[in-house]
């Protein structure tokens, strides 16, 4: 079974370590990458670190900051699709993009500094996010000795916060990504510990993969070898040749007849899979394409939660949002509640405005465009702000405000 799973915390609590620490301990690292990584290291006057495994450009070892998110595989029971994500404030956009697809969470944090400003904010990220699972590595061990009162003081300070959001008797795991106690294997430095480790945590999680139905986006259209092309993406469900389909918002209508891929034709097509589709209608760049029998709605407008990124925005304002591939101008109708991206306390009900880092939730009057609810169909349940530049970014809650 595929899981996916995102690495979350405080900046320098050490996921890309961890990430790292996973993908040597699991053998998915290959001996000229680690040599590779080693040179690089001693070029940059570096200690060897595990998080250069994640680093995509010598840029990041000479900052020594993860700047995106980064997606890489490793092997439990289960094989493991991971994310990292930035712990900087001007990269949340980027958490909550990669965490997004997670079937579960590990909340990083280092036993020498416990909460900061980011482990809580990441966790009502999550929570939004709707990611139940959640495991805590509660890391650095090494570098406080091993403590034991040190791990409980943390764990107990960690665990209050996460009953702010909901969460409750979670595995807590103390242990060092650097050094390898209680990632892969049992640690010798922490006999009074005798829970799991982090892999038997995550191997032990059971995934639900629920049935959906068909959701293809439309890409653009192009024309190939005399006829129209219409290129999308599968985002949940399947699609068949010889359904019959309806694209929304543009109300049209039609019988897939070809699926092409790679040049090459097939009769179907999944969930994730980049296609082609020969069809004998005319859908538009921002269409969503469902089943005649459950097909996609074009909504006015939906209450959803969204976190601002930057600036300030008031209810009345005007700015484009973005789901899929549409694109639309919506109205922020009505703020409802202000609420605290650390803690998740609502702050205010019915403000006027709320500003850079705050949370709230929001209904939104648009132009028509298909939006899901997140809990439904996760990829058609997030949505972009824009006013010039990302403005904020957010969780369909429902489509009926």
């Amino acid at each position: 079974m595929n899981v996916n799973v995102v690495i979350v915390g405080h900046v320098d609590h050490g996921k890309s370590t961890l990430i790292g620490r996973l993908l040597y301990d699991s053998d998915s690292v290959t001996e000229g990458r680690v040599a590779e990584i080693q040179k690089l290291a001693e070029e940059f006057k570096k200690r060897f670190e595990f998080a250069y495994f994640l680093d995509s450009f010598d840029d990041e070892v000479k900052e020594e900051r993860t700047i995106d998110t980064t997606g890489v595989m490793f092997k439990g029971k289960n094989l493991y699709t991971v994310t990292d994500v930035p712990g900087h404030k001007e990269f949340i956009k980027n958490m909550l993009t990669g965490a997004s697809h997670a079937d579960a969470a590990v909340l990083v944090v280092a036993a020498s500094e416990g909460i900061q400003e980011q482990t809580g904010r990441h966790a009502f990220l999550i929570n939004l996010l709707g990611i139940k699972k959640l495991l805590v590595l509660v890391n650095k061990m090494d570098a406080m000795g091993y403590r034991q009162e040190v791990f409980n003081d943390v764990k107990q300070k960690v665990e209050q916060l996460l009953a702010t959001f909901g969460y409750r008797d979670l595995a807590f795991i103390p242990g060092s990504a650097m050094e390898g106690d209680n990632i892969y294997k049992k640690s010798g430095n922490m006999p009074w510990y005798k829970g799991p480790t982090l892999i038997e945590a995550l191997d032990a999680i059971e995934v639900s993969r629920a049935v959906k139905p068909l959701r293809f986006v439309v890409q653009d259209n192009y024309d190939v070898e005399g006829g129209k092309l219409v290129v999308g993406r599968v985002e949940s469900g399947a699609l068949r040749k010889g359904d019959r389909v309806v694209f929304m918002p543009s109300d049209v209508k039609g019988r897939v007849e070809k699926i092409r891929a790679w040049g090459a034709e097939q009769d179907l097509a999944e969930a994730g899979d980049s296609v082609g589709l020969v069809i004998d209608c005319a859908p538009k760049r921002g269409d969503v394409c469902g089943p005649e029998s459950n097909p996609p709605v074009a909504v006015k407008q939906f209450l959803g939660e969204a976190v601002l990124l930057g600036d300030r925005l008031g209810k009345g304002e005007t700015v484009e949002l973005r789901c899929g591939t549409g694109r639309v101008k919506c109205t922020i109708k009505e703020i409802r509640e202000k609420i605290n991206s650390e803690t998740g306390e609502v702050t205010e009900k019915n403000p006027a405005h709320i500003s850079e880092h705050e949370a709230a939730t929001i209904v939104f009057s648009a132009d028509p465009i298909v939006v899901e609810k997140f809990s439904d169909i996760p990829e058609l349940g997030r949505f972009v702000l824009v006013r010039g530049r990302n403005l904020g970014a957010g969780i369909v809650l429902e489509t009926k405000a």
